[in-house]
């Protein structure tokens, strides 16, 4: 059986062993690297994953199969007076062994579905790996645009990696 849900600190443990595991299998694909991650503690995870009042558009959510965390996505607000409007899809990672499940879209609907519900919010961004045409085939397919490309965004081992930007207007 398949679920998604709003992630709570009580997810803290599952969410940080997944959000490791994708930063280590494919370092490519987020800003956040495994070794910077890693040294935080759980509480970190704990603090990201609790209702915050000072930022009301910051949510985790999570996909479940059988009562397992295998994917996650999260929306960070911005909170400065003049950019409150937008927020961030961050975070976005399915575990290949529930790949082709619909968990990916289904992540990304209710999110959508909440930061709609977000009066104060107008517009959502993302970045996705140069390269990566199944997750940006997924963004797109949600209703993202692309708004720009920066090349050299990331360096992995060496390795240049470009970021495309994307966006959705909620509204307006």
């Amino acid at each position: 059986m398949q679920s998604i849900r709003l992630l709570l600190p009580a997810d803290a443990a599952s969410y940080r062993a997944l959000r490791l595991r994708a930063l280590r299998e494919h370092p490519e694909a987020f800003t956040s690297s495994f070794e910077e991650e890693t040294v935080r503690p759980l509480n970190w995870s704990a603090q990201r994953l609790s209702a915050n009042p000072a930022r009301p558009h910051d949510a985790f959510l999570g996909a479940f199969l059988d009562g397992a965390l295998v994917g996650m996505v999260g929306l960070q607000g911005r909170y400065r007076a003049k950019e409150r409007h937008n927020a961030s899809v961050v975070g976005m990672f399915v575990a290949p062994e529930a790949g082709g499940l619909g968990l990916g879209r289904a992540l990304l609907q209710e999110l959508l579905g909440r930061a709609r519900a977000l009066a104060a919010l107008e517009q959502l961004d993302l970045t996705v790996t140069q390269g990566n045409e199944r997750a940006q085939a997924l963004y797109e397919r949600c209703g993202f645009t692309v708004c720009g490309v920066l090349p050299h965004a990331i360096k992995v081992d060496g390795r240049d990696f470009s970021k495309i930007h994307m966006v959705l207007r909620l509204r307006g």
